[in-house]
């Protein structure tokens, strides 16, 4: 199975569109790419876990929930999204899955490639978003006629 684990605050500040929406709010801009990321399941069939660090949370515990059928899951508190990316690389990796990990981390992006991972900038992903969205904007076209 094709995997695409997002890190989430890394992807915010780097696309400008939802950049520009940490002005209105931090849930604004996470519902946001959310949203992008579950057109972009939608269309490519990946399985999408997008990971947020928990900065204000005092949670014990990582939480988790799917959202239009993305995983959506927020680091516990004193936990990085990083070291959570990692675990979850790793597990893909154990059971044979292919993983792409978005990120423009260099620190990140070394360790997913030393477990085998493929590893995508945060405007590389936006383009692939963007031409997932293209997609289902052509197949809504076609079938609406």
């Amino acid at each position: 199975m094709e995997r695409l684990i997002v890190d989430g605050y890394n992807v915010i500040h780097a696309w400008p569109p939802l950049k520009k929406l940490l002005g209105v709010s931090l849930e604004a801009a996470r519902d946001k790419l959310v949203e992008r990321l579950s057109v972009y399941r939608l269309v490519t069939g990946s399985d999408v876990t997008v990971v947020f660090d928990a900065h204000h949370s005092s949670s014990r515990a990582n939480a988790e929930e799917m959202v239009e059928g993305v995983r959506v899951l927020f680091t516990r508190k004193g936990h990085s999204a990083d070291h959570a990316i990692e675990r979850i690389a790793y597990d893909a990796t154990g059971a044979g899955d292919v993983i792409t990990v978005a990120t423009s981390d260099r620190f990140q992006s070394d360790l997913v490639r030393g477990m085998g991972g493929a590893v995508i900038s945060a405007p590389e992903l936006e383009r692939r978003v963007v031409a997932a969205e293209e997609e289902l904007g052509r197949r809504v076209k076609k079938y609406a006629r």
